[in-house]
């Protein structure tokens, strides 16, 4: 091998050596710090699109959830208020039966009337009050749509049907509703046959809450199987996204340590390298 002064050939190698593992390092560095492989498109362009494509639908499925969670809160409260109606309705029909007895007198189907009229009268401020985030859901025919999917597409949503309990009972109303609250009378139970009606009455008013409750029983149930199926599906989706965006610490600690060796060594070569024209000077005495 020639020996030159101008051209260290031997030093440039070990210069594009150097610089190499230097970068190498830095690499390996970054992903111990961050805990990701993947910190800019340079590390691997296909992944790192791949990854992002991942984080986007675990991001849409985790705010799915949240929106079912959102869906089941409201369910709940409707159920509940329906449950307080039929709780209600279930004391007026037996106060309705106890109102055809032979034995009563006016005045003791006035006393029964009395407290038909506190319950109609609550049952029509339950209807009329019941809401879940400004919402109305007792008196509000309009359906409310939840997005519970990560694709923005209808097989991606459960609808919750509007509960209108203020129509007539032909239409799904309430017999023992009243828009006025303060209304007496709205089932009349101060005669023998005026109770008899009212007995007929509660048992549409109790048919009518009962299918309402099964309604949101079901939508319930849907809210609860989207959250599994997105939670499982999360679950995949994040194991994917892991192997290619997470660093393996075990694989990038011993990466380092080897990478490490290798930066020692080659910045002692390159500083031999460095030296090695100097022989020349021994060649001119």
């Amino acid at each position: 091998m020639a020996l030159t002064v101008n051209s260290n050939l031997a030093s440039l190698s070990g210069q594009y050596q150097l610089n190499k593992t230097q970068q190498a390092t830095k690499q390996v560095l970054a992903q111990l710090a961050s805990g990701s492989k993947l910190n800019s498109a340079a590390d691997n362009a296909a992944n790192l699109a791949i990854a992002q494509q991942l984080q986007a639908q675990i991001n849409g499925n985790n705010q799915a959830i949240n929106n079912a969670s959102d869906g089941i809160s409201m369910v709940q409260t409707a159920d509940s208020a329906l449950g307080q109606l039929q709780s209600n309705t279930q004391q007026i029909q037996t106060l309705a039966i106890q109102a055809g007895d032979g034995a009563l007198s006016g005045s003791n189907r006035q006393a029964l009337q009395q407290q038909v009229d506190q319950l109609t009268q609550a049952n029509s401020q339950i209807v009329q009050s019941t809401q879940f985030n400004g919402t109305q859901l007792l008196n509000n025919g309009n359906a409310s749509t939840f997005q519970v999917g990560p694709n923005g597409t209808a097989s991606n949503q459960v609808t919750v049907p509007g509960i209108d309990l203020t129509g007539a009972p032909a239409s799904g109303g309430l017999n023992g509703y009243n828009a006025n609250l303060a209304a007496t009378n709205t089932i009349d139970v101060t005669t023998q046959a005026n109770a008899l009606a009212a007995q007929q009455s509660t048992q549409s008013d109790l048919s009518t809450i009962g299918s309402q409750r099964t309604t949101l029983g079901a939508v319930s149930n849907s809210f609860d199987s989207v959250i599994n199926n997105l939670q499982s599906s999360n679950i995949s989706t994040q194991a994917a996204n892991s192997r290619i965006s997470d660093t393996d610490f075990a694989a990038a600690s011993a990466q380092l340590a080897s990478q490490q060796i290798q930066g020692r060594a080659a910045a002692l070569t390159q500083a031999q390298a460095n030296i090695a024209p100097q022989a020349a000077l021994s060649l001119l005495g």
